[in-house]
């Protein structure tokens, strides 16, 4: 459990900032790793956070603190070629659930739950001798869901991001 005290917030953006007296944070996080075999690992996540208004206003007093997910789920599973024509080469999917994202203090709206999909392909260039160079491909929600992220207020929403590919390459030493 923490508690923090005199957080600064505000309602609409354009109201200005108010000192909450305290807030409460619980919860739990909890991740499992296995290899399913020498080529295929599984991950998964959940987080359960319940952050809440301590000393507030009274209509505010006990309600959920706003931008803060209830519950986080993911889980990725990767498959790494090891012998053949694509020896080095990764191939990686996962999945991120998010929920309970209230929008205002007095939490009467929150916001609807949302999946994403997500991809990784890698390739380790140290089967073709350049030991230590690896390259890889993200693709972050893969099916471009539109969602909304988060909201200041109740009229005051974002989307979340949209698919996006990103590529790396990285040299270890």
């Amino acid at each position: 459990r923490i508690n923090q005290t005199n957080i600064a917030t505000k309602e609409e953006p354009t109201d200005p900032y108010r000192s909450i007296g305290e807030i409460e944070s619980k919860g739990v996080e909890l991740e499992a790793i296995s290899h399913l075999s020498d080529s295929v690992r599984l991950q998964a996540a959940y987080t359960y956070t319940d952050i809440r208004y301590k000393k507030s206003s009274p209509q505010e007093q006990g309600k959920r603190a706003v931008y803060a997910p209830r519950n986080q789920a993911s889980a990725w599973l990767s498959y790494d070629v090891k012998s053949g024509l694509l020896e080095g080469l990764t191939l990686g999917s996962g999945i991120r659930y998010v929920n309970g994202v209230t929008s205002d203090r007095l939490n009467t709206h929150t916001l609807p739950s949302y999946t994403l999909v997500d991809m990784v392909v890698g390739y380790d260039l140290s089967s073709i001798g350049l030991n230590g160079l690896s390259a890889q491909l993200n693709v972050n929600n893969l099916t471009d869901k539109r969602y909304v992220a988060a909201c200041n207020s109740l009229s005051y929403c974002y989307f979340g991001a949209e698919r996006s590919i990103v590529g790396s390459v990285s040299w270890a030493f």
